[in-house]
């Protein structure tokens, strides 16, 4: 199965992307505000530079099979944006990182927005029940996009990989989830 494919040939690009966006001062309760401005944006860079590219190449058949569409975030990140008092960022996507040449390498990098999706779920537990964020009065609207639907459409999504996804095609999957795994990375420099 592709999936698992996937969760075992990125754990540690995981591990080291989780650290690198706070995910210990998150879950501890810890995250200061600062800390918060620079999750937002690594994010909304993130989607900013690859959601279209991702949608544009992605076939006819898996665009509509997967409701894509409804799978975007830009909309939610640029309301947290809003409301945490950050300028968006104007820059010029760089996406010659992603392999758009087929459905599995596409599938491979939004495992990696897919899985953030769902570990969303935790995360906007942990911060609106945090002392240091309180005062500002966040929506979470990124970590709660999918709302009621998030395990529902996380199921779909693994369904379609582990059935549409030939074996032959796992290591294109694999070099693409990695590849995104490494470019949010290299977004942790930017200013929030």
């Amino acid at each position: 199965m592709l999936h698992e494919t996937l969760k075992q040939a990125t754990r540690q690009q995981h591990n080291q992307l989780e650290q690198l966006m706070f995910v210990d001062q998150i879950m501890n309760g810890t995250l200061t505000f600062d800390e918060y401005q620079k999750i937002l944006t690594t994010n909304y860079l993130t989607h900013a530079h690859i959601e279209e590219a991702l949608y544009t190449h992605l076939s006819v058949h898996l665009r509509q099979r997967l409701n894509f569409e409804e799978r975007i975030k830009l909309p939610a990140l640029l309301q947290d944006l809003e409301e945490a008092h950050i300028t968006i960022p104007q820059t010029e996507p760089d996406t010659s990182f992603i392999d758009t040449s087929s459905d599995a390498a596409i599938l491979g990098s939004m495992y990696v927005m897919e899985g953030a999706t769902l570990g969303g779920n935790v995360i906007v537990k942990r911060l609106k029940n945090n002392p240091q964020l309180a005062p500002y009065q966040l929506n979470y609207h990124y970590y709660q996009v999918y709302g009621d639907k998030l395990v529902e459409n996380w199921k779909h999504f693994i369904q379609v990989l582990d059935t549409i996804i030939p074996a032959n095609e796992y290591p294109a999957a694999v070099k693409s989830a990695i590849g995104m795994f490494e470019y949010i990375a290299s977004l942790q420099g930017w200013p929030a």
